[in-house]
């Protein structure tokens, strides 16, 4: 099975489908999306997270493309996404991929 890694265990995302890492999750689709199209509200969706001491961003740069992934968690049915940096084999890789399980996991704990 594929794995894919979020550098924190504790996302908002993560809270909306009451799941934490480690999970399953299959990939439904691939998108690419301009940093200018994305709005303020999928940014916060999708970038923020939990510490001990309140919350964060993960930091999206600007002037870039990105791939947007739609996840399906495996047990619940709930959808969530995730935004990596665009390259042609990066998107590629993805887009092979559709359909298919990933293990969704996480190198840092975050808040408890």
């Amino acid at each position: 099975m594929r794995r894919i890694k979020f550098s924190h265990k504790d996302y908002e995302k993560f809270r909306r489908i009451q799941r934490k890492p480690p999970f399953t999750a299959r990939l439904l689709q691939v998108f690419l999306l301009q940093s200018s199209d994305i709005t303020e509200c999928f940014r916060e969706y999708d970038t923020k997270f939990y510490t001990e001491g309140g919350t964060d961003y993960y930091p999206l740069n600007r002037g870039r493309t990105w791939i947007v992934l739609l996840f399906e968690e495996t047990e619940t049915g709930l959808l969530f996404t995730t935004m990596r940096s665009a390259t042609t084999s990066k998107f590629q890789y993805y887009r092979d991929l559709q359909g298919q399980e990933f293990e969704v996991t996480a190198t840092n704990q975050g808040a408890q």
